[in-house]
């Protein structure tokens, strides 16, 4: 009896250890994965809370080429879509891409993805331009033959995506086009990376999948427009345009030169708006201490850190004030205006006599 209990109470372990393993794989998932030589992403979905970490590898003939670790967080019922760059070149034409999602030292699911490279792996188009800026982005497409595409474009912070955006069913005829601005404030000095995730349309194949990646640093950018550049002997008015998510919460300074004394004069004007891109806002300064003569006058936008972002010169002459007209007063004799009218008084009186 006491033998039958063990070996039942052994069984059960035993099952409860196997149940528990079956929970814990089924909880999670790992619903997506992509490689190619460029970067990989999963997508992982838990059904219980998760803080573990998903490591990223590349084999080559079972042997481990690179490694990426990335840590996981995840809520119940939740997925999170986790993205890493490969930094190794390839070498072959065939490697191997594995993900393992583990909590704590445990693994608890796996999955790999077959990487091509070469002809196998080559797209119907060349990336003719592919440009980030603190603005948005341009992704400039000239295919080899006509086709379609799914474009995705993803703003990427560290293993993360913060945005993206996608345009399905593009037709690739000719030299192709998107242009993307970022909806959302950019943090100044941070670097941002931009990937673009390309699906070519085969007809009897899934799609062709490619994706590329650009880098940039964000910061504050305006442009001083010339044509609304007012410059004059009484001072000078300035229209600046925001050209970056980074918010611009600057200054002008005007600074007027002397050609013939070489004095500098210069004049420091705050700006009202917080500029963005798109965003415009006007300013001024009145002269103070300018005399007549010629100024080289610059123009410049700077930041609260004294960062010049741009610069505007031209060329200023203040004309030399009039002097007041004066009159010279006529010397008369005296009497003399006394003696004309008598003259006029006895001309008179001579007519009216002869009359």
């Amino acid at each position: 009896m006491k033998g039958e209990k063990v070996s039942k109470r052994i069984a059960l372990t035993v099952i409860s250890i196997f149940a528990l393993i079956n929970l814990s794989a089924a909880s999670v998932e790992i619903s997506d994965f992509f490689s190619d030589f460029t970067s990989s992403d999963a997508m992982v979905n838990s059904s219980q809370d998760l803080e573990g970490k998903a490591v990223f590898e590349l084999f080559s003939d079972g042997n481990i080429v690179e490694s990426h670790d990335v840590p996981l967080k995840i809520k119940a019922g939740e997925s999170v879509y986790k993205v890493i760059l490969w930094e190794q070149k390839p070498q072959k034409d065939y490697y191997t891409a594995k993900v393992n999602v583990y909590d704590n030292n445990k693994l608890l699911v796996s999955r790999s993805y077959q990487v091509s490279y070469g002809t196998v792996a080559l797209p119907n188009f060349h990336v003719v331009d592919f440009s980030p800026t603190n603005s948005g982005v341009q992704l400039l497409l000239r295919p080899f033959n006509p086709g379609a595409a799914d474009i995705r474009i993803e703003l990427l912070d560290n293993n993360d995506i913060v945005y993206t955006k996608t345009k399905e069913d593009m037709s690739l005829t000719t030299v192709s086009e998107i242009k993307l601005s970022w909806p959302f404030l950019l943090i100044n000095n941070k670097n941002y990376i931009v990937r673009t995730k390309i699906y070519t349309h085969r007809l009897y194949a899934s799609p062709l999948i490619n994706t590329y990646i650009a880098y940039f640093k964000a910061s504050q950018d305006v442009e001083i427009l010339p044509d609304d550049v007012e410059v004059d002997e009484y001072g000078a008015s300035v229209t600046i345009r925001g050209k970056s998510q980074v918010p611009f919460d600057g200054f002008i300074i005007v600074n007027a030169r002397n050609r013939e004394t070489n004095e500098i004069f210069t004049y420091r004007q705050k700006m009202e708006e917080i500029l963005v891109s798109g965003k415009e806002d006007t300013t001024g300064v009145v002269w103070r201490g300018l005399v007549s003569g010629t100024y080289d006058v610059e123009i410049t936008a700077i930041t609260q850190d004294n960062v010049t972002v741009d610069k505007y010169e031209t060329v200023l002459r203040i004309p030399e004030s009039p002097m007041p007209a004066t009159t010279t007063p006529v010397n008369k004799t005296p009497g003399f205006d006394h003696i004309i009218f008598s003259l006029m008084f006895l001309v008179a009186a001579w007519r009216a006599k002869g009359a």
